[in-house]
Formats: structure tokens, C-alpha cells, sequence
């Protein structure tokens, strides 16, 4: 089934990291009176994609573990893998070329900490990453869908038992201290990896027909989020604080919408499902063309001269018509023609999934 709620929400989240990108990230566009509250709040549309993330894998799992019998373990295997490699890779090294040439044509910025490129090309213990900022966070979408993919190859249908013990293993490690910033542990033991065991959760939930929706928890999950923004602002790279004070409230709001789509009390207005359905292009490319358009503006002599509010639009605009059009032109031909090369459409139950429909993921 595909969540058309579960779709508004990624659009969401998406916007809330471009809010955040507009007004913190690139120095033409500090506009101090509206900053604060958009750098505080906006970078916690990572954590929401990191709950949905959980919540879709857990069922996409599920459904794998249903065709086990029919296809067999190692086919069942490859089939989750490798939509995963194709449903990430493919768009992810489009962007990654065009962010090194837009670094290598524009003006100097800071890119913090260097990886060897080929953590940065394969996602593996790649973040910080310096070539296409947002990128960090597919490190560990990566790890995920890897315990995920192993769990299935090596129990079955008890996979979910797999991911049990890893988010087990990562409570221990962060209660240790192993997944602090300065441990040698921190890519396997990042106590932000915990925030897909809550969208793990909202989905056991649901199979299991916990579907009520009450208003007063989403009050306060926003008040929750408040004040865990409060907290975070104040330390910025505690994951644990994340974890908490923002992967927490926003399982509520997504077992809400959930159970809403549900019991067919509300779905998401069209225009939101549509942004969500071109959440990953808007993730992936809104910095690269931000630097891009900013770097435009610096070789024209521009910056200080034009108003800073119209560098901003300018940023905005080009970075959303450019990551609809790569959704369009890109990023779903690439969905729509590499499953068949990889293999995926043989065997019966492949073929009939073969006809095209969205999938969250």
C-alpha cells in the first residue's frame, strides 16, 4: 500500500530542511529576522525522514517476508536490495558530478571535514560529506537498508528479530558512550540510527491494528517539538537530544496522519503528495543549485549590491524548478527502467508487480 499521508509528510520534511538551508547555510541569504526560527526547527526534517524511512522499510520488509515462500530467500534478498541501490544510487551520483563541477567553478566555500571518495561515492562512513552537504544523511539510509537486507538473508521470516537486536545494540552503545562524535564507533553506532526504530515502531503498531487518533497527542507532540528545538538549538550536534526531541514527537504526527489515511477521516491536499513524491530530488539537488545560483551572483559582482531577499528567491526558484524537472526527467525514468535491467521484473510474482505505481521509498 502506498501512504498518500505518508507522502505529505515527506514533502514536509523536505521543505523544512530547504527553510533551513535559505537562511543558514549560504552567507548572501542570512536574513537575520526570520533566521533563527527556520535554521532552529528546519534541520529536524531529517529526523522526520528518518521516522518515515523506518515506517516504509518495515513494510516493505514485511512485504518481502511474504514472498519468501513463493520466490525464494536469495531472490527475495536481491529484489529488497537492489531496489534500495537503485532507489538511492543512480540520482545520488548524477548529483554528486554536478555538485563537484558546480564546487570546482564557484568561489571558495568551507566544506569542513574531507572523506576519501570512495566513502562518498559508496555512502559508507561517508559523513561528513564535503561534495553534496545533505548527502550525510543517505550514510546512514545506506546502514539501514543494509542490517535490514542482512536481517532478511540470515532469518527469514524472523528478520524482524535482526533489527530488533541492532536497535538493541545501539540503546547499549548509546547508553556506553560509543556513538559520541569523537568515538572511533560513531558511523555503526550513531545514536541517530535509533530514529528508524520509531517509524519501525508506528509500523508494528499499525499491522497490529493500534489505529487511534487522538487530537490532544498532537499537541503534545507540538509542544514536545518546541521544546526539543530549544534544546537541540543549544547543542546542535547531540544525536541523542535529536533523537528525543525530534525523532519522538514526529512518530506521533506520523501515526497520526497514518491512522487518519486509515480510517479515511483526512489525506494530504494533492499538491503535497505530488512534492513528496519528488522528495528525494528536492533533497538532493535544492543546496547544490543554492551554491550554484550563488556562485552566478558572485562572478556578476552582484553579491551586496542586489538585495539579499531577491538572491534568496532566485535560490529558491531555481532550486525547486531544477529538482521537479530532474524528477521528472531523470529520476523517474531511472525508477521506471533500471528495475527491468537489474533483473527484478522476472519470475511471477516480479511480473505482477511490474506494472508501474508509486512506491514511498
Amino acid at each position: 500500500m502506498t501512504y498518500r499521508n505518508i507522502q505529505g509528510m515527506r514533502a514536509i520534511a523536505a521543505l523544512m530542511v530547504v527553510s533551513c538551508h535559505m537562511f543558514w547555510n549560504l552567507g548572501p541569504t542570512r536574513l537575520y529576522w526570520v533566521k533563527p526560527f527556520f535554521a532552529a526547527i528546519g534541520p529536524a526534517g531529517v529526523d522526520v525522514f528518518f521516522v518515515i524511512s523506518g515506517f516504509i522499510i518495515y513494510n516493505v520488509l514485511q512485504r518481502s517476508i511474504g514472498e519468501l515462500g513463493q520466490v525464494g530467500r536469495g531472490r527475495a534478498v536481491f529484489v529488497f536490495a537492489m531496489k534500495r541501490f537503485i532507489r538511492i544510487y543512480p540520482l545520488y551520483w548524477i548529483a554528486f558530478a554536478a555538485a563537484f563541477l558546480v564546487m570546482l567553478w564557484g568561489p571558495p566555500l568551507p566544506r569542513g571535514q574531507e572523506k576519501p571518495l570512495l566513502e562518498l561515492l559508496t555512502l559508507v562512513n561517508g559523513a561528513p560529506n564535503y561534495i553534496v552537504g545533505v548527502a550525510w544523511t543517505l550514510t546512514y539510509e545506506v546502514y539501514f537498508y543494509a542490517v535490514a537486507a542482512l536481517s532478511l538473508w540470515a532469518l527469514g521470516r524472523r528478520a524482524m528479530l535482526g533489527l530488533a537486536a541492532w536497535f538493541g545494540l545501539l540503546v547499549v552503545a548509546t547508553a556506553a558512550g560509543a556513538g559520541h562524535a569523537a568515538s572511533p564507533w560513531n558511523y555503526l553506532f550513531a545514536p541517530i540510527l535509533l530514529e528508524f526504530s520509531f517509524g519501525v515502531a508506528i509500523g508494528m503498531l499499525v499491522r497490529r491494528g493500534f489505529q487511534r487518533c487522538h487530537g490532544a497527542l498532537w499537541v503534545v507532540a507540538s509542544i514536545w517539538m518546541l521544546v526539543g528545538t530549544w534544546f537541540v538549538a543549544h547543542d546542535p550536534v547531540s544525536y541523542p537530544l535529536r533523537v528525543i526531541g525530534w525523532a519522538a514527537p514526529a512518530a506521533l504526527f506520523i501515526h497520526g496522519f497514518v491512522v487518519l489515511e486509515l480510517q479515511g477521516r483526512w489525506i494530504m491536499p494533492r499538491s503535497l503528495q505530488y512534492l513528496g513524491d519528488a522528495s528525494f530530488s528536492i533533497y538532493l539537488w535544492h543546496l547544490i543549485v543554492f551554491e550554484g545560483v550563488a556562485a552566478v551572483f558572485a562572478r556578476l559582482g552582484w553579491i551586496g549590491v542586489v538585495d539579499p531577499a531577491l538572491l534568496m528567491a532566485g535560490m529558491v526558484a531555481a532550486g525547486l524548478a531544477f529538482a521537479l524537472a530532474s524528477y521528472h526527467w531523470i529520476e523517474k525514468p531511472l525508477l521506471a527502467c533500471l528495475p527491468g535491467v537489474a533483473g527484478l521484473h522476472r519470475g511471477p510474482v516480479a511480473r505482477a508487480e511490474a506494472a508501474p505505481r508509486p512506491e514511498p521509498c
